[in-house]
């Protein structure tokens, strides 16, 4: 994975230099300038598994976390149709799920019933999944301008995670211990917290698109998707990699 960004943030590099290049080409009534931009928005999407493992057999509900998305942006712009830009943001990305699934690999609390106590292996039955995620996000993006009211962005984002909130409940089911062979112990309600468990970092890419309202207001719309698992490797609360997936639906103000 690590090769992997390496690879995608130096083809997004070298798109960058190649537009800044590009911007060179200055057309004679254009002077390159600064733009200065306030952001204001909300997240939208989910920390998803990718592909979706068989583990999980059905999604009987999903609903967004209170996520909203606050930020600073500056360009540079080299001309009518190229520039650079980066930005940065408070980005809240949460979500709640309920599904049904099926020998599904955590950890959970037991507080009650006949054998309290913290539980390792494959459970069956009902989970809900409460995600709460801050970061601190830096995109860093090219930019074109198919017209005067249009603006167009591509390129990656990173993210510090400043508050970590992963959380949840099993219900009326059963965990197997330590695997699908061990012994069986029924689950009324169990718990499990890996707030402490989540990575510090996110990286990813993330392209977009913004219309102009009138010379200081604009609406965008971008996707930022994750290519760092939610947890690290030494985790063993799941069996899969989680990414944040979400689409940021704003405004933005020209300064």
């Amino acid at each position: 994975m690590r090769n992997n960004i390496k690879k995608y943030f130096l083809l997004v590099s070298l798109v960058i230099a190649g537009v800044a290049a590009l911007g060179q080409q200055k057309e004679a009534d254009f002077r390159p300038e600064f733009r200065k931009y306030i952001l204001a928005g909300y997240n939208f999407g989910g920390t998803a598994p990718m592909p979706m493992p068989n583990t999980v057999r059905k999604i009987n509900a999903w609903w967004p976390q209170f996520n909203p998305s606050l930020g600073y942006e500056l360009d540079y712009v080299f001309n009518e149709k190229w520039g650079v830009g980066a930005a940065l943001k408070i980005d809240y990305k949460g979500m709640g799920i309920r599904s049904e699934v099926m020998y599904m690999h955590t950890v959970v609390n037991i507080t009650d019933g006949d054998k309290p106590g913290k539980f390792e292996g494959l459970f069956v039955g009902h989970n809900k999944t409460i995600v709460q995620n801050g970061y601190l996000t830096l995109p860093i993006h090219a930019i074109y301008y198919p017209d005067k009211n249009w603006k167009t962005q591509m390129g990656v984002y990173f993210g510090y995670l400043f508050h970590g909130g992963f959380s949840g409940e099993v219900t009326d089911g059963y965990i197997r211990t330590p695997d699908a062979t061990g012994e069986k112990i029924a689950i009324d309600t169990a718990t499990f917290n890996f707030d402490n468990e989540l990575r510090k970092f996110d990286f990813g890419l993330q392209a977009g698109a913004e219309r102009k309202i009138n010379n200081k207001i604009s609406i965008n719309g971008n996707l930022s998707w994750g290519l760092l698992s939610l947890f690290p490797k030494s985790f063993h609360g799941t069996d899969f990699s989680m990414y944040n997936i979400f689409f940021t639906l704003g405004i933005s103000y020209k300064l």
